[in-house]
């Protein structure tokens, strides 16, 4: 009997410890954590979105004819638009298959072209586009340089409320099904202050999982240059492997012509028979090499990306995310942002990441008003013992 009083005691004693990170993290983090979650809910489908709030960019009409390819869009950006330094060509499949040329010069226009009619329909600075503010609002909160830092940290603060939350989501007589029943679902014909604490507790019983997994996943892309430099120290490549990585460059062959665009294609396809090729950099200049993004063959819905870096005289790989000194990599690359977006398994996958970001900043205002009483009613209890105290002192 001793030793079940030491336990309910500890328990206890556990629980307030529990309640109260919970209740300081959500206080800290909860108001970044609403504008990042309800940003995130339509950076899921940004791409659909994107088409639809601009659809005089992206309404093409399929033809018969082969759609345009990556050097002709190239060259007729460099024939419409001259003072565009185009350095890389993208095919967008959820952007209607347009191409999309980016430049590397502020302030880094995108164009877009039809690859049906071959034309130009417009160029922009995605950031002043809707879906543009959105995602900068997502990762950045509009503050420069340090608001990516403060979207992170908060979403290493949302993990914490999520594993503190399951723990006080925990009834007493847990291993009763009658109370386990109870904290899965809402009393409608209860209080409103009973539905909403209802509410709270089963959607973060159930969504929890999605959250934890949404908010790690930021916090990996935020502190992307860390994680992916410990991914490399968990792989044990020796140091010439890592420079190799880093230092993608062609050789360089005095009076040699550049490989043309249809030439590295051909290279690629010739290197991975499977893969579709979705966009192309070019170099930058005589050191530079291409830059090929592919998918290859994948259970997943997104594909296995994949790039690999041709040297532009002699076309020879230099690089390739395939290879085996990028294995833990290559793991980020493929993972990280489909998770964090819900994109790995195509629609189901988006929508669940989509409940899962609009459940978090529920969490927060249904949290914040199961706070606000016992906020006042502490407060009231320290004003009265004040006062209180002030009377034993005059007397």
């Amino acid at each position: 009997m001793e030793n079940k009083n030491v336990i309910q005691r500890a328990a206890k004693h556990q629980r307030n410890w529990f309640g109260k990170w919970h209740t300081w993290a959500g206080i800290t983090a909860g108001f970044v954590l609403i504008i990042v979650s309800l940003t995130g809910s339509l950076l899921v489908f940004e791409q659909e979105l994107d088409v639809y709030f601009y659809p005089k960019l992206f309404d093409f009409e399929p033809t018969q004819e082969s759609a345009m390819t990556f050097e002709e869009a190239l060259l007729l950006v460099e024939r419409e638009m001259p003072e565009i330094s185009a350095r890389g060509v993208y095919q967008q499949k959820d952007r209607a298959n347009a191409l999309m040329l980016y430049s590397d010069e502020e302030p880094y226009p995108q164009i877009i072209i039809d690859p049906y009619r071959r034309e130009i329909r417009g160029s922009r600075v995605y950031k002043n586009t809707i879906m543009g503010f959105i995602r900068n609002f997502h990762r950045t909160l509009l503050i420069p340089t340090a608001g990516r830092y403060f979207v992170g940290v908060s979403s290493l603060v949302c993990v914490i409320l999520m594993i503190t939350g399951l723990r006080l989501w925990i009834p007493k007589k847990w291993k009763q099904w009658k109370h386990l029943k109870a904290r899965m679902s809402v009393k409608w014909d209860g209080s409103r202050k009973r539905i909403n604490f209802d509410l709270h507790n089963t959607l973060g019983f159930f969504f929890a999982p999605f959250i934890t997994l949404i908010a790690l996943t930021g916090v990996m892309i935020t502190f992307s240059t860390v994680v992916i430099g410990v991914l490399f120290l968990l792989s044990f490549e020796p140091p010439k492997n890592v420079a190799k990585l880093l230092n993608q460059q062609s050789t360089y062959v005095a009076g040699a012509p550049s490989l043309s665009i249809p030439e590295v294609e051909v290279i690629v396809q010739d290197l991975y028979p499977t893969a579709t090729i979705t966009g192309i950099n070019i170099p930058k200049d005589s050191l530079g090499a291409f830059s090929v993004n592919m998918r290859m063959e994948s259970t997943m819905r997104t594909g296995d990306v994949s790039f690999v870096s041709i040297d532009q005289y002699s076309g020879e790989k230099i690089f390739s995310s395939n290879d085996p000194l990028y294995k833990m990599g290559k793991a980020y690359t493929n993972w990280v942002t489909p998770l964090h977006y819900g994109t790995f398994g195509g629609l189901p996958t988006r929508i669940i990441a989509l409940l899962a970001s609009l459940v978090n900043a529920a969490l927060f205002i249904t949290g914040f008003i199961i706070w606000i009483p016992r906020w006042r009613k502490q407060q009231k209890s320290r004003a009265k013992a004040v006062a209180k105290a002030q009377k034993l002192q005059n007397t």
